[in-house]
């Protein structure tokens, strides 16, 4: 996970199981430092299949392009994983002290160990969601490095005092399970691998985005809305789903969708609730200036006077009742348009 956006201070949220049993105990979970971990595409093949079946990519396995949309006023690039579970579920971080924490909590300040993250659930699980709750895996001075590769092997970890009681953050976290092979296209052109997790006693992959508070009433990720624009009668001001390059820039990834939120604003999270948006049909649009610089719709607020439709540029509005994972790659720097 991207542990050095987290010097955040949270909430606690309810503690998180593993609970330990009646003493029995269970030889062989945890591995001592620098065991090989075996990959759980080399455990178990048909994992590939469930994979790619569950992982909500609409492109390719191996590469998930970044996208163009707009958000309060400006271009920004994002990546589409595809329908989501709003509800996160708990991962795993081993944490210890520390003077320069990534963590600050009422039981203490806490930096990662640089031990991988444990998962216990993946696409084609039943319950699984992209979203995880963040518990920290306090160690302690006896622990010496050794790998926790599952949930089994943390609450044997936590009856050999390996690590302290869990503390359960009100915080979640973005990480999309992908295959080993998959690869994130940056704003910039450039690709990045994923990074390693375990689950279950294997190895499994992942990418990471954002940290972001969990409704303490629903217990949910919030989803604002995101507009996707087209005109009555047309498909989606979208060269992805039309397959026409409007700006002539020799990509086929712009669209005029709309967020609501962008990364810095309260309200962002990397979760949306697609709406589908007819606008006027003489409206200057990506379609028709052939540059998002003069797209006269750039902001979710555009479409509104008075917190209702503008009726002079909204024909009408029909939320499609998903939510999508679309994070939004960071503002800073600024973002121009493309």
């Amino acid at each position: 996970m991207r542990t050095s956006v987290f010097l955040l201070s949270f909430a606690l949220g309810a503690c998180v199981d593993p609970l330990v049993d009646d003493g029995i105990e269970r030889p062989g979970l945890i591995l001592s430092a620098g065991a090989l971990v075996p990959d759980l595409l080399d455990a178990d093949p048909s994992w590939r299949v469930i994979l790619a079946a569950n992982d909500g990519l609409r492109d390719d396995t191996t590469t998930v392009h970044v996208r163009t949309a707009f958000a309060e006023g400006q271009q920004v690039h994002y990546w589409d994983f595809g329908p989501a579970s709003p509800t996160p579920i708990p991962l795993y971080l081993l944490v210890r002290a520390s003077d320069t924490p990534e963590f600050k909590t009422p039981r203490g300040d806490f930096s990662a160990t640089g031990h991988a993250p444990l998962f216990d659930s993946i696409p084609g699980d039943k319950g699984y969601s992209p979203w995880w709750t963040v518990v920290l895996l306090p160690v302690t001075e006896r622990y010496d490095g050794e790998l926790l590769t599952s949930f089994a092997a943390v609450e044997e970890a936590l009856r050999n005092g390996l690590v302290s009681a869990p503390i359960t953050l009100a915080a979640a976290v973005n990480c999309p399970v992908v295959l080993p092979e998959a690869r994130l296209e940056r704003p910039d052109g450039s690709l990045s691998a994923p990074k390693t997790a375990y689950y279950k006693g294997t190895v499994i992959h992942y990418f990471d985005f954002d940290l972001v508070g969990i409704n303490p009433n629903s217990g949910q990720v919030a989803a604002p809305a995101v507009y996707e624009l087209r005109r009555e009668g047309s498909e989606p001001i979208s060269e992805i789903i039309r397959a026409v390059d409007f700006t002539g820039n020799g990509d086929l990834v712009d669209t005029n969708d709309l967020f609501e939120a962008a990364p810095g604003s309260p309200a962002y999270t990397g979760l949306v609730r697609p709406i589908d948006t007819i606008i006027g049909s003489d409206l200057q649009t990506l379609d028709v200036t052939r540059s998002a610089g003069e797209s006269a719709l750039k902001a979710a607020a555009d479409l509104f006077a008075y917190d209702v439709p503008d009726a002079d540029v909204v024909v009408a509005m029909y939320p499609r009742g998903t939510v999508l994972n679309r994070p939004i790659a960071p503002l800073t720097p600024a973002v121009e348009p493309r």
